[in-house]
């Protein structure tokens, strides 16, 4: 029997082929962190704006934030303003009831504003005083 060895070549071309696989592998690892990075970010970023908006629409728009529900440095706000731009019949005040809407806003560490959100809920019309 004659044994059959690779040639030079072949070896070359196999190595390429393996070198081409693995930097395509590597490149949709890469592509697939990323799109999880931001994808956690934009899930961050929701979720505190949820947790601050559910207490400023239990609270009101005064509630004070307490200790951890943001991380250090982070802020909020919180305006609350009468709905006007619905129809004529509508804005009547239905027994001291009224549209009001939550105007809620978080702020980075740098000030600058980070995820915002309107909620429209019945309120009293003392609540807009």
């Amino acid at each position: 029997m004659r044994k059959h060895y690779f040639t030079l070549m072949e070896v070359l071309i196999a190595s390429a082929i393996l070198a081409m696989a693995a930097v395509a592998t590597m490149s949709i690892i890469g592509g697939a962190r990323s799109s999880l990075l931001r994808a956690e970010k934009r899930w961050g970023r929701q979720h505190l704006l949820a947790q601050t908006a559910e207490l400023y629409l239990i609270g009101g728009p005064e509630t004070a934030l307490p200790d951890g529900l943001l991380p250090n440095g982070y802020s909020s706000s919180c305006t609350l303003e009468e709905v006007e731009d619905i129809h004529e019949e509508a804005q009547e005040h239905i027994k001291e009831w009224c549209l009001g809407e939550f105007h809620i806003q978080i702020f980075d560490v740098s000030g600058k504003l980070m995820a915002e959100t309107r909620v429209r809920k019945l309120i009293k019309e003392e609540d807009l005083e």
